[in-house]
């Protein structure tokens, strides 16, 4: 398979994780027999160490509706709070993929000059309510030339945890070249395809990101379009990720970088990820067969935390409400909804306080694992947790 990024015939599959529905839709009842599925295979670049799906669903059709709030998340407000003051001094800032205005509000308050853009109808309706100017559309051209036209030229542009949605990174980059400045920084945050194969995390694989970058494919993709990395920065944030800056021009690789190539030559290797491949049945298997246990076992099982990676390990598993009777999630969107393909109740958390007593959960399954400690400290009563992969009981 023709790889998209470096453009060359140097892709193989290394998992299969079957049918799959769009992870970030969340049907009510009348809007299970619409729902469609995907097949949704998995290949390896060996040439440029880029991971990427085989299957395309419309951005259109993805994101005009979207159902992902990024500010009911205590750690990620955090995360990119911290972010946004390492931009106190830029001239004007634009956030590509802005969603309901998590990084807008700690630079509005800073009294930096910013703007959002995010194709989502009703998160776009949500950040702009809240008083963070967002132009709801996807970036485009069009787009681009028009900010140009009415706000002026960007010294910083950011692209948070949304480049590995693109379909085209390459007329993205050109447009994001039309609306920065020559001296500007476009600063990509996206999870690190290292970080998911040593996690195990194959779960954040669906069809919202079509990309899983590494420092090596950033290298090659921001080459073919006159710009360099000046800056990579590994995080924590989902599970593993790093931010990468890229300037206009040519310019000398830092030692950090050099590093970082160098461990890719040595780690993403094609037994490195056909390894991977057969690791992730084995793992899923073995979540399906603890929920099992626990079922033999007389105990009930409910979920915390909807994200999209839930669609992924219970549609992989064939995991529905025979075996978890709902889930929580903190975001009003998704509540009183179900999770795509299984179709599983989402609550709130206030469900949990007045289900009856006599049919309370004993297990909990901590979907949202990276954010356990803070889920933890919205609960009362005794649970006990099950991180879903590899399956394993935490305190």
């Amino acid at each position: 398979m023709k790889c998209n990024l470096c453009l060359k015939n140097k892709s193989f599959e290394f998992l299969d994780l079957g049918k799959q529905p769009m992870a970030n839709k969340y049907p009510k009842k009348e809007e299970f027999k619409n729902e469609r599925f995907f097949r949704v295979k998995v290949f390896f670049c060996s040439n440029c160490k880029n991971i990427q799906l085989g299957k395309l669903v419309s951005r259109h059709e993805m994101f005009e509706d979207y159902y992902y709030l990024s500010s009911v998340n205590k750690a990620l407000v955090e995360h990119y709070t911290k972010f946004a003051k390492t931009l106190k001094d830029a001239k004007f800032v634009v956030d590509i993929g802005s969603n309901d205005g998590i990084s807008l509000k700690p630079l509005k308050e800073m009294g930096v000059k910013c703007l959002g853009i995010d194709p989502s109808v009703n998160v776009g309706k949500i950040a702009n309510e809240a008083g963070f100017e967002t132009i709801v559309d996807f970036f485009t051209a069009e787009s681009a030339a028009k900010i140009v036209k009415d706000y002026g030229k960007a010294d910083v542009i950011t692209g948070l945890s949304m480049f590995s949605h693109l379909q085209d990174q390459h007329q993205f980059i050109e447009d994001v070249k039309t609306l920065l400045t020559d001296d500007g920084k476009f600063i990509v945050e996206v999870e690190y395809n290292v970080s998911m194969l040593k996690n195990m995390s194959f779960e954040r694989f669906y069809l919202d990101r079509l990309f899983y970058f590494s420092v090596t494919s950033f290298k090659k993709l921001f080459e073919m379009h006159g710009m360099y990395l000046d800056d990579v920065e590994i995080t924590k944030i989902h599970g593993g990720s790093f931010r990468v800056t890229a300037k206009k021009g040519k310019g000398k690789e830092s030692v950090k970088i050099k590093q970082l190539l160098a461990e890719e030559r040595n780690y993403l290797t094609p037994k490195k990820v056909k390894q991977f491949g057969l690791e992730a049945k084995a793992q899923v298997i073995a979540f399906l067969k603890q929920l099992q246990e626990y079922k033999k076992q007389g105990l009930r099982i409910a979920g915390y935390g909807c994200p999209a990676r839930t669609a992924t390990i219970t549609n992989f598993g064939d995991i529905d409400t025979n075996l978890i009777d709902f889930i929580v999630d903190d975001s009003p969107l998704k509540q009183g909804r179900h999770s795509p393909g299984k179709h599983i109740p989402i609550v709130s958390n206030t469900y949990l306080q007045t289900y009856p007593q006599k049919d309370i959960p004993t297990v909990l399954v901590m979907f949202a694992y990276d954010y356990f400690e803070d889920i933890k400290k919205k609960l009362t009563g005794n649970y006990r947790f099950l991180f879903p992969i590899p399956p394993r009981e935490v305190k």
